[in-house]
Protein backbone atom coordinates (compact mmCIF):
# COMPACT_ATOMS: atom_id res chain seq x y z
CA UNK A 1 0.00 0.00 0.00
CA UNK A 2 1.56 3.32 -1.04
CA UNK A 3 1.86 6.14 1.46
CA UNK A 4 -0.63 8.29 -0.44
CA UNK A 5 -3.30 5.64 0.16
CA UNK A 6 -2.83 5.12 3.89
CA UNK A 7 -5.58 6.59 6.09
CA UNK A 8 -6.19 6.74 9.80
CA UNK A 9 -8.78 4.00 9.32
CA UNK A 10 -6.04 1.68 8.01
CA UNK A 11 -3.85 2.43 11.01
CA UNK A 12 -6.78 1.91 13.40
CA UNK A 13 -7.55 -1.49 11.86
CA UNK A 14 -3.91 -2.54 12.04
CA UNK A 15 -3.74 -1.69 15.75
CA UNK A 16 -7.27 -2.73 16.68
CA UNK A 17 -8.14 0.66 18.16
CA UNK A 18 -10.60 3.39 17.24
CA UNK A 19 -9.95 5.89 14.48
CA UNK A 20 -10.63 8.65 17.04
CA UNK A 21 -7.68 7.45 19.11
CA UNK A 22 -5.48 7.33 16.01
CA UNK A 23 -6.47 10.85 14.96
CA UNK A 24 -5.86 12.19 18.46
CA UNK A 25 -2.43 10.59 18.62
CA UNK A 26 -1.39 11.83 15.17
CA UNK A 27 -2.68 15.37 15.53
CA UNK A 28 -2.04 16.01 19.21
CA UNK A 29 -5.71 16.40 20.16
CA UNK A 30 -7.93 14.65 22.65
CA UNK A 31 -6.81 12.29 25.38
CA UNK A 32 -4.71 9.27 24.59
CA UNK A 33 -2.05 7.61 26.70
CA UNK A 34 1.60 8.07 25.84
CA UNK A 35 1.83 4.34 25.13
CA UNK A 36 -1.03 4.50 22.61
CA UNK A 37 0.46 7.59 21.02
CA UNK A 38 3.79 5.88 20.48
CA UNK A 39 2.12 2.76 19.08
CA UNK A 40 0.16 4.87 16.61
CA UNK A 41 3.18 6.90 15.53
CA UNK A 42 5.27 3.76 15.03
CA UNK A 43 2.53 2.05 13.02
CA UNK A 44 2.01 5.17 10.92
CA UNK A 45 5.70 5.28 10.11
CA UNK A 46 5.76 1.58 9.18
CA UNK A 47 2.77 2.04 6.87
CA UNK A 48 4.17 5.19 5.29
CA UNK A 49 1.37 7.43 6.49
CA UNK A 50 1.85 11.03 5.36
CA UNK A 51 0.81 13.06 8.36
CA UNK A 52 1.42 16.66 7.37
CA UNK A 53 -1.74 18.53 6.43
CA UNK A 54 -0.40 19.91 3.16
CA UNK A 55 0.00 16.36 1.86
CA UNK A 56 -3.41 15.42 3.21
CA UNK A 57 -4.97 18.31 1.32
CA UNK A 58 -3.31 17.30 -1.93
CA UNK A 59 -4.38 13.69 -1.43
CA UNK A 60 -7.96 14.45 -0.45
CA UNK A 61 -8.66 17.54 -2.52
CA UNK A 62 -8.93 19.73 0.57
CA UNK A 63 -8.73 23.49 0.74
CA UNK A 64 -6.70 23.78 3.93
CA UNK A 65 -9.20 26.12 5.58
CA UNK A 66 -12.10 25.97 8.02
CA UNK A 67 -14.98 28.42 8.39
CA UNK A 68 -16.54 30.10 11.41
CA UNK A 69 -20.02 31.65 11.34
CA UNK A 70 -20.87 34.02 14.20
CA UNK A 71 -24.28 35.62 14.85
CA UNK A 72 -24.21 38.92 12.97
CA UNK A 73 -25.98 40.80 15.78
CA UNK A 74 -23.82 39.39 18.59
CA UNK A 75 -20.32 38.99 17.23
CA UNK A 76 -18.99 42.20 18.84
CA UNK A 77 -19.57 40.76 22.32
CA UNK A 78 -16.44 39.69 24.17
CA UNK A 79 -17.52 36.04 24.37
CA UNK A 80 -17.64 35.64 20.60
CA UNK A 81 -14.32 37.40 20.11
CA UNK A 82 -12.59 35.11 22.60
CA UNK A 83 -14.32 32.09 21.07
CA UNK A 84 -13.00 33.07 17.64
CA UNK A 85 -9.50 33.45 19.07
CA UNK A 86 -9.74 29.89 20.40
CA UNK A 87 -10.74 28.58 16.97
CA UNK A 88 -7.86 30.56 15.50
CA UNK A 89 -5.43 28.97 17.95
CA UNK A 90 -6.29 25.50 16.67
CA UNK A 91 -6.28 26.59 13.02
CA UNK A 92 -2.83 28.14 13.40
CA UNK A 93 -1.45 25.12 15.25
CA UNK A 94 -2.60 22.78 12.48
CA UNK A 95 -1.59 24.93 9.50
CA UNK A 96 -5.13 25.85 8.46
CA UNK A 97 -6.61 29.15 7.35
CA UNK A 98 -9.70 30.47 9.11
CA UNK A 99 -12.54 32.11 7.19
CA UNK A 100 -15.10 34.20 9.07
CA UNK A 101 -18.53 33.97 7.43
CA UNK A 102 -21.39 36.38 7.92
CA UNK A 103 -25.17 36.00 7.96
CA UNK A 104 -25.28 37.72 4.58
CA UNK A 105 -23.74 34.69 2.82
CA UNK A 106 -25.87 33.55 -0.14
CA UNK A 107 -26.19 30.41 -2.19
CA UNK A 108 -24.01 32.09 -4.84
CA UNK A 109 -21.01 32.21 -2.51
CA UNK A 110 -18.77 29.14 -2.65
CA UNK A 111 -16.41 29.24 0.33
CA UNK A 112 -13.23 27.24 -0.15
CA UNK A 113 -13.38 25.53 3.22
CA UNK A 114 -13.24 21.95 4.45
CA UNK A 115 -15.80 22.40 7.22
CA UNK A 116 -17.79 25.03 9.08
CA UNK A 117 -18.50 25.92 12.71
CA UNK A 118 -21.91 27.58 13.14
CA UNK A 119 -22.25 29.39 16.48
CA UNK A 120 -25.69 29.71 18.11
CA UNK A 121 -27.66 28.57 15.04
CA UNK A 122 -31.37 29.37 14.81
CA UNK A 123 -33.95 28.56 12.12
CA UNK A 124 -33.56 32.16 10.91
CA UNK A 125 -29.76 32.11 10.60
CA UNK A 126 -28.83 28.50 9.82
CA UNK A 127 -29.86 28.44 6.11
CA UNK A 128 -27.81 31.53 5.23
CA UNK A 129 -24.90 30.39 7.39
CA UNK A 130 -24.62 27.07 5.57
CA UNK A 131 -25.50 28.09 2.01
CA UNK A 132 -23.13 27.10 -0.76
CA UNK A 133 -21.20 24.59 1.35
CA UNK A 134 -21.93 21.54 -0.75
CA UNK A 135 -20.87 18.45 1.19
CA UNK A 136 -18.54 20.26 3.60
CA UNK A 137 -19.31 19.06 7.14
CA UNK A 138 -20.97 21.35 9.68
CA UNK A 139 -20.45 21.43 13.44
CA UNK A 140 -23.01 23.36 15.49
CA UNK A 141 -21.91 25.27 18.59
CA UNK A 142 -25.11 24.97 20.55
CA UNK A 143 -27.76 22.39 19.75
CA UNK A 144 -29.81 23.02 16.61
CA UNK A 145 -33.23 21.44 15.96
CA UNK A 146 -34.58 23.53 13.09
CA UNK A 147 -34.84 22.93 9.35
CA UNK A 148 -31.71 21.43 7.88
CA UNK A 149 -30.54 19.99 11.21
CA UNK A 150 -29.65 16.76 9.41
CA UNK A 151 -26.73 18.67 7.86
CA UNK A 152 -25.08 18.95 11.29
CA UNK A 153 -22.42 16.27 11.62
CA UNK A 154 -21.63 16.97 15.29
CA UNK A 155 -22.25 19.59 17.93
CA UNK A 156 -20.80 21.01 21.10
CA UNK A 157 -22.63 22.90 23.84
CA UNK A 158 -22.59 23.82 27.49
CA UNK A 159 -25.41 22.64 29.75
CA UNK A 160 -27.04 26.06 30.07
CA UNK A 161 -30.19 24.69 31.66
CA UNK A 162 -28.22 22.94 34.38
CA UNK A 163 -25.81 25.87 34.78
CA UNK A 164 -28.72 28.24 35.41
CA UNK A 165 -29.73 26.08 38.37
CA UNK A 166 -26.17 26.07 39.71
CA UNK A 167 -25.96 29.86 39.58
CA UNK A 168 -29.31 30.15 41.37
CA UNK A 169 -28.12 27.69 44.02
CA UNK A 170 -25.01 29.81 44.51
CA UNK A 171 -27.13 32.95 44.79
CA UNK A 172 -29.33 31.21 47.36
CA UNK A 173 -26.23 30.27 49.36
CA UNK A 174 -25.41 34.00 49.45
CA UNK A 175 -28.86 34.76 50.86
CA UNK A 176 -30.98 35.37 47.77
CA UNK A 177 -34.22 33.42 48.08
CA UNK A 178 -36.44 35.03 45.42
CA UNK A 179 -34.52 35.43 42.14
CA UNK A 180 -35.90 36.96 38.95
CA UNK A 181 -34.35 36.58 35.50
CA UNK A 182 -33.51 39.19 32.86
CA UNK A 183 -33.94 37.18 29.67
CA UNK A 184 -33.03 38.17 26.12
CA UNK A 185 -35.75 39.88 24.10
CA UNK A 186 -34.95 38.99 20.50
CA UNK A 187 -36.90 37.41 17.64
CA UNK A 188 -34.01 35.01 17.05
CA UNK A 189 -33.43 33.77 20.58
CA UNK A 190 -30.77 31.04 20.41
CA UNK A 191 -31.62 27.71 21.97
CA UNK A 192 -29.15 28.19 24.81
CA UNK A 193 -30.89 31.39 25.95
CA UNK A 194 -34.21 29.54 26.05
CA UNK A 195 -32.51 26.77 28.03
CA UNK A 196 -31.40 29.30 30.65
CA UNK A 197 -34.99 30.49 31.09
CA UNK A 198 -36.14 26.86 31.31
CA UNK A 199 -33.48 26.19 33.95
CA UNK A 200 -34.73 29.18 35.90
CA UNK A 201 -38.27 27.80 35.70
CA UNK A 202 -37.05 24.40 36.89
CA UNK A 203 -35.35 25.97 39.92
CA UNK A 204 -38.38 28.07 40.86
CA UNK A 205 -40.65 25.02 40.62
CA UNK A 206 -38.36 22.86 42.76
CA UNK A 207 -37.99 25.55 45.43
CA UNK A 208 -41.60 26.75 45.25
CA UNK A 209 -40.64 30.29 44.29
CA UNK A 210 -42.70 32.72 42.21
CA UNK A 211 -40.99 33.29 38.85
CA UNK A 212 -40.48 36.69 37.24
CA UNK A 213 -39.11 36.83 33.68
CA UNK A 214 -38.09 40.33 32.58
CA UNK A 215 -37.24 40.71 28.89
CA UNK A 216 -34.39 43.06 27.95
CA UNK A 217 -32.53 43.64 24.66
CA UNK A 218 -29.30 41.78 23.90
CA UNK A 219 -27.38 45.04 24.46
CA UNK A 220 -29.59 47.06 26.83
CA UNK A 221 -29.07 50.73 27.59
CA UNK A 222 -28.42 51.91 31.13
CA UNK A 223 -32.03 53.03 31.26
CA UNK A 224 -33.25 49.54 30.32
CA UNK A 225 -30.91 47.95 32.86
CA UNK A 226 -32.18 50.31 35.55
CA UNK A 227 -35.79 49.50 34.64
CA UNK A 228 -35.09 45.77 35.05
CA UNK A 229 -33.45 46.31 38.45
CA UNK A 230 -36.35 48.46 39.66
CA UNK A 231 -38.93 45.98 38.33
CA UNK A 232 -37.30 43.08 40.17
CA UNK A 233 -37.02 45.04 43.41
CA UNK A 234 -40.57 46.37 43.19
CA UNK A 235 -41.92 42.83 42.72
CA UNK A 236 -40.19 41.66 45.91
CA UNK A 237 -37.33 39.74 44.26
CA UNK A 238 -33.93 39.88 45.89
CA UNK A 239 -31.75 38.69 42.98
CA UNK A 240 -31.64 39.11 39.22
CA UNK A 241 -29.98 36.62 36.88
CA UNK A 242 -28.79 38.29 33.66
CA UNK A 243 -28.72 36.16 30.52
CA UNK A 244 -27.03 38.75 28.27
CA UNK A 245 -23.32 39.52 28.43
CA UNK A 246 -21.59 42.79 29.37
CA UNK A 247 -24.54 43.97 31.50
CA UNK A 248 -23.37 43.39 35.06
CA UNK A 249 -20.73 46.18 35.19
CA UNK A 250 -23.42 48.69 34.19
CA UNK A 251 -25.84 47.19 36.73
CA UNK A 252 -23.24 47.49 39.49
CA UNK A 253 -22.64 51.14 38.61
CA UNK A 254 -26.38 51.83 38.75
CA UNK A 255 -26.69 50.05 42.10
CA UNK A 256 -23.89 52.25 43.45
CA UNK A 257 -26.25 55.16 42.70
CA UNK A 258 -29.00 53.47 44.73
CA UNK A 259 -30.96 52.00 41.81
CA UNK A 260 -32.14 48.47 42.67
CA UNK A 261 -29.40 48.31 45.29
CA UNK A 262 -31.05 45.50 47.28
CA UNK A 263 -31.00 43.09 44.34
CA UNK A 264 -28.12 40.62 44.16
CA UNK A 265 -26.73 40.01 40.70
CA UNK A 266 -26.04 36.79 38.82
CA UNK A 267 -24.84 36.34 35.26
CA UNK A 268 -24.71 33.56 32.69
CA UNK A 269 -21.65 35.13 31.06
CA UNK A 270 -19.08 36.10 33.67
CA UNK A 271 -16.30 38.22 32.21
CA UNK A 272 -12.60 38.39 33.12
CA UNK A 273 -11.69 40.26 36.26
CA UNK A 274 -12.40 40.00 39.98
CA UNK A 275 -15.43 37.89 40.82
CA UNK A 276 -17.95 40.43 42.07
CA UNK A 277 -21.12 38.51 41.33
CA UNK A 278 -22.22 34.91 41.04
CA UNK A 279 -21.86 33.80 37.45
CA UNK A 280 -20.93 31.26 34.80
CA UNK A 281 -17.50 31.42 33.21
CA UNK A 282 -18.00 29.69 29.87
CA UNK A 283 -14.23 29.76 29.23
CA UNK A 284 -14.83 31.04 25.68
CA UNK A 285 -11.30 30.59 24.37
CA UNK A 286 -11.23 26.97 25.52
CA UNK A 287 -14.75 26.60 24.08
CA UNK A 288 -13.49 27.77 20.69
CA UNK A 289 -10.53 25.39 20.81
CA UNK A 290 -12.75 22.43 21.69
CA UNK A 291 -15.18 23.30 18.89
CA UNK A 292 -12.38 23.56 16.33
CA UNK A 293 -10.90 20.24 17.47
CA UNK A 294 -14.30 18.61 17.08
CA UNK A 295 -14.63 20.00 13.55
CA UNK A 296 -11.18 18.66 12.64
CA UNK A 297 -12.16 15.23 13.94
CA UNK A 298 -15.23 15.35 11.72
CA UNK A 299 -13.16 16.41 8.71
CA UNK A 300 -10.65 13.64 9.40
CA UNK A 301 -13.43 11.06 9.67
CA UNK A 302 -12.50 10.41 13.29
CA UNK A 303 -15.73 11.59 14.93
CA UNK A 304 -18.67 9.34 15.66
CA UNK A 305 -21.95 9.95 13.86
CA UNK A 306 -23.74 12.96 15.37
CA UNK A 307 -21.04 13.25 18.03
CA UNK A 308 -21.96 15.46 20.97
CA UNK A 309 -19.38 17.17 23.17
CA UNK A 310 -20.36 18.77 26.47
CA UNK A 311 -18.28 21.89 27.13
CA UNK A 312 -17.51 22.32 30.81
CA UNK A 313 -18.12 25.77 32.31
CA UNK A 314 -17.19 27.09 35.74
CA UNK A 315 -19.33 28.71 38.43
CA UNK A 316 -17.71 31.88 39.77
CA UNK A 317 -18.67 33.23 43.20
CA UNK A 318 -17.51 36.44 44.90
CA UNK A 319 -15.10 36.13 47.83
CA UNK A 320 -16.75 35.93 51.22
CA UNK A 321 -16.32 39.04 53.36
CA UNK A 322 -15.60 38.56 57.05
Amino acid sequence: MGSSDVTIVDIARALGISKTAVSSALHGRGRVSEETKQRVLSQAERMGYVSNRAAQRLRGGRHGAIGLHLPVDLRELAFYMEFAFGVGDVAAATGLDLLLRTAEATSDSRPQIDGLLVVDPTPDTFPAATSGLGSAPIVAVGEYRGDGHERVAAWIAADHRGLAGEVLDALAAQGAARPAIAAIATPREPLWAGDVVAGYGDWCAIHHRAALVIRVPVSPTDTEIAEALVAAEAAGHDALLWVAQSVVPHALALQAQGIGASVRLGTMAAEPGPARVVGVDLRPREYGRAAAELLLRVIDGAATDSEYVRHEALIVTPPQTP
